[in-house]
């Protein structure tokens, strides 16, 4: 039965084997069905597909929840399923014995800010040390930019973030991560947004580095 959320004109709920639900103001139904056919070699693919997205994902929730908010606002992709979609083909890799993930293609945040042209980065005694040119500036870019900083973790299925760092006008900032017993690899991005949240950068991958 579908019935009607107070304050949605939008009825949401199950009728038959069709699934009606509410996505950004706009109504998306989906069916729901039983097979019995074995799955399709296209369909194996698939799943691996959209199981390394979640192994990619998963660690990063918060951090594309804001990085993709701009983006999909108006639409009826959710910040989740727009990830999903931009991350393929270009940062899975499945045509591998082992399918696997091109940490260098992944794009965490998306907008019409302008990209920065040079992160450098060194390793701390309590985690990652970040800075920029303060002086670089283009239209579309303001000195009270915050930087977002992500460090991916891979061995550990663990990522460290900042969603509102320092002002890009400071020109350096700091990833606080715990060290590990052993040297692991860090997958490294940066992106900005304005302070009132109504611009964003397209993430950079700043590089690999060995923590």
């Amino acid at each position: 039965m579908a019935v009607k959320r107070k304050g949605s004109n939008i009825p949401t709920g199950k009728v038959n084997n069709v699934v009606i639900r509410e996505v950004n103001g706009q109504q998306v139904t989906s069916g729901i069905g039983q097979r019995s056919k074995p799955p399709t070699k296209a369909e194996l693919k698939n799943r691996d597909r959209f199981a390394l997205v979640n192994r990619l994902h998963k660690p990063v929730t918060e951090f594309i929840k804001v990085g993709f908010q701009l983006i999909t606002a108006g639409t009826t992709s959710n910040y989740q399923n727009f990830a999903v979609k931009i991350k393929n083909p270009g940062a899975l890799i499945l045509d591998s014995i082992y399918p696997e993930i091109d940490y260098s293609k992944a794009i965490f945040s998306m907008g019409n800010m302008p990209l920065i042209e040079k992160v450098n980065i060194q390793v701390s005694d309590r985690g990652l040390d970040f800075d920029w040119d303060p002086n670089w500036k283009l239209k579309g870019t303001k000195d009270s930019d915050r930087v977002m900083l992500l460090a991916c973790c891979p061995a550990m299925g663990t990522a460290y973030f900042v969603l509102d760092g320092e002002k890009r006008s400071v020109g350096k900032d700091k990833l606080e991560i715990l060290h590990f017993k052993e040297k692991v690899i860090l997958h490294t991005y940066v992106a900005f947004i304005a302070a009132d949240r109504k611009s964003i950068s397209t993430s950079i991958y700043t590089g690999e580095i060995l923590y």
